[in-house]
């Protein structure tokens, strides 16, 4: 899954909140509570990334160095982000 910069700067920064002891009191985490969008969404987003980038998760945790980007997709962009790691875990065989 090939991402945009805006998309790689939000994740980098909310996997650097998912390690601290309160995230969701972190700006990238108030962004996806307000946006309700479950965790486990950008998560797979972030392994997808990796998987088509030939890198591991972590990697994300340097990418960028922003620390509070805006949300990066609309409603309609999330879809369409989550179809395309449907049809990418499909290709890949589960």
């Amino acid at each position: 899954m090939k991402l945009r910069h805006n998309e790689l700067e939000f994740l980098s920064a909310w996997a650097r909140e998912e390690k601290m002891p309160d995230p969701y009191i972190l700006p990238s985490h108030q962004l996806q509570a307000t946006h309700k969008v479950p965790s486990v969404i950008l998560i797979r987003i972030i392994k997808a990334w990796a998987r088509a980038e030939n890198r591991k998760d972590e990697d994300i945790f340097n990418l960028c160095h922003k620390v509070n980007p805006p949300w990066p997709w609309s409603e309609n962009e999330l879809r369409q982000r989550e179809s395309e790691m449907q049809v990418e875990q499909a290709e890949l065989g589960g």
